[in-house]
């Protein structure tokens, strides 16, 4: 049977006579995530078939000896062969599997990018600045003028902001497991003021030397972190997708959290609602990230969504 051409196949599902569907992986230093999506004409975006997501932790020990190991290989392999299992199930038209953070900062990511395309898949290890503009991608519908989105992740965090009419773009390594990691040295105990200044005062710093923002930007947050936080707010038992998106964080709030999460232990943080036990010991890293940002803009809050660069390598496959 002859294959459509891209141009051809977006026409037909235009006209509802095809139903265009693709499928994206991010396998992040944190997590390993699944979205498969299908074009919706009638609203020119998007409706999401399948949404999933393992914690892999990729980054285990990459920020102190940059080599993956073979343990947190075989986790996002087994996370892999479920996913493909999952996609299985439906036509589609491509499919997408990206790394990041962690798999910029090894010497040996050839082990899992092997192991991924003996399953079938190509593995790409995208930039921070391709990171950055597919978070850009998958937001953009719902951004103003002056706005600044960061995407707090496992391993760094990516801003996007506009200047002079173009859209800049900046990868910074400062992300939850990277300085959980360098910073605390049990994440099964309470955090101390002292592993809480470190990381706040690391983080302020790198932003001073990096980041040149305009001023009175509208912040907008997407990634684990920062939709983890807003699950913990709406006290989520069932991560909801609806309720996450265009919700609301203070940075009064998120000061409230940590001073509740740096005195539990991880056993306690594990059992606080909306917040995943896998992300309980990376959690209270994220929060000091997040509020350093918050205060380094000198803005008090931000807007949550939950499309990010998995929204938006649905959107470059789909149209």
């Amino acid at each position: 049977m002859k294959k459509l051409s891209g141009q051809k196949t977006a026409r037909f599902a235009r006209k509802g006579l095809i139903n265009l569907q693709a499928a994206a992986i991010d396998i992040g230093t944190n997590s390993s995530r699944l979205l498969i999506g299908e074009l919706n004409c009638q609203e020119n975006g998007i409706n999401i078939l399948e949404r999933e997501l393992q914690i892999t932790r990729l980054g285990e020990g990459v920020d102190a000896n940059k080599k993956l190991t073979k343990n947190a290989v075989n986790r996002v392999i087994k996370a892999i062969r479920e996913y493909k299992n999952i996609m299985d199930k439906y036509d589609l038209k491509s499919i997408r599997v990206v790394g990041t953070s962690a798999l910029r900062d090894v010497h040996n990511s050839e082990i899992l990018t092997k192991e991924i395309k003996e399953i079938g898949f190509e593995l790409q290890i995208i930039s921070g600045e391709k990171e950055a503009q597919l978070n850009f991608l998958g937001a953009a519908s719902s951004l103003k003028d002056q706005f600044l989105l960061l995407d707090i992740g496992g391993g760094s965090t990516e801003f996007i902001w506009p200047a002079d009419k173009e859209i800049n773009y900046k990868s910074l390594d400062i992300g939850c497991v990277r300085m959980t990691e360098r910073f605390i040295n049990n994440p099964e105990a309470e955090v101390s003021e002292e592993e809480i200044k470190n990381i706040e005062e690391f983080t302020l710093d790198l932003l001073s030397k990096e980041l040149d923002l305009p001023q009175n930007l509208r912040l907008k947050g997407v990634g684990g972190t920062i939709t983890t936080l807003a699950a913990v707010k709406h006290r989520m038992a069932v991560y909801d997708s609806s309720k996450i998106e265009g919700s609301k964080l203070n940075v009064f709030e998120l000061n409230d959290f940590l001073t509740d999460f740096k005195d539990m232990n991880l056993v306690e943080r594990s059992q606080v609602k909306g917040l995943q036990a896998e992300r309980a010991d990376i959690i209270t890293a994220g929060l000091v990230i997040l509020i350093s940002i918050l205060n380094f803009c000198a803005c008090n809050n931000l807007t949550v969504s939950d499309k990010d660069l998995l929204y938006g390598l649905l959107k470059e496959q789909l149209f």
